[in-house]
């Protein structure tokens, strides 16, 4: 009787030994893979981005809406541009919300120039930036090669510079003269279906202007938080 006794106790012990081992494997690998995602890890995502400016009343009547919503926003401006508006330029580049990119110094097609001129137009842009800019972390290390154009020449010497180049994945055809705000909304709408979109608009654009409040509701209902566009950048490749 007392050779059972002890049988099972010894049964109960290891039993509990047992036990003991896999949970204390069961919290040590909870532990050792628990990873701490940040809150809109899963959340979709868009970039509004605004080309060509700064402009007079435009770029600013833009700031002020994006400012009601508090918005953030990324703009690639073109030095010839900032030169002439460097106020406005101010304005963008002050702001916490905003993100600032190269749309190169006189906004030519890169793939015609020599290799010397496509080094000067990234060059000279990026450089006036920084020279008039207090707040140069605003400053991306992005450029958009203006309609679009580019080749392998022209990555390479951005590269060369320490700049990135950044496309789009909706076209809103907002430069179009006969544009509306409805023809607008209904591309955006149509195309923005994505978990990370990076919207192109263009600063100049009446059309814009007009939709800007409609294009963020719109957006807001969709289900996007607004982001800077290097934040999708850094998880996205829209260089091609």
């Amino acid at each position: 009787m007392s050779f059972h006794i002890a049988f099972k106790r010894i049964h109960i012990i290891i039993f509990s030994i047992s036990f003991l081992i896999l949970f204390t494997a069961k919290q040590v690998f909870e532990e050792k893979t628990f990873i701490n995602l940040p809150n809109n890890f899963f959340s979709k995502k868009v970039a509004l981005t605004f080309d060509d400016g700064p402009h007079p009343y435009y770029t600013e009547k833009i700031i002020d809406i994006l400012s009601k919503y508090n918005i953030k926003a990324t703009f690639f401006l073109v030095g010839k541009q900032i030169e002439k508006y460097p106020k406005i330029f101010k304005l963008l580049l002050d702001n916490k919300n905003y993100k600032i990119g190269n749309h190169t110094y006189s906004h030519k097609n890169l793939t015609k120039l020599s290799s010397l001129e496509i080094y000067n137009e990234l060059f000279k842009a990026q450089n006036l930036m920084f020279s008039l800019g207090d707040n140069n972390q605003n400053i991306i290390s992005y450029f958009r090669p203006p309609g679009g154009h580019y080749d392998y020449k022209v990555t390479q010497i951005a590269e060369k510079i320490g700049l990135k180049m950044v496309l789009w994945s909706v076209f809103t055809n907002d430069h179009l003269e006969n544009i509306t705000k409805k023809d607008l909304l209904d591309s955006i709408d149509k195309l923005c279906v994505g978990d990370k979109e990076i919207i192109l608009l263009h600063s100049g654009s009446q059309a814009t202007l007009d939709a800007l409040e409609d294009i963020i509701k719109l957006l807001k209902n969709k289900g996007y938080i607004f982001v800077n566009v290097d934040e999708i950048l850094n998880e996205t490749d829209f260089s091609s």
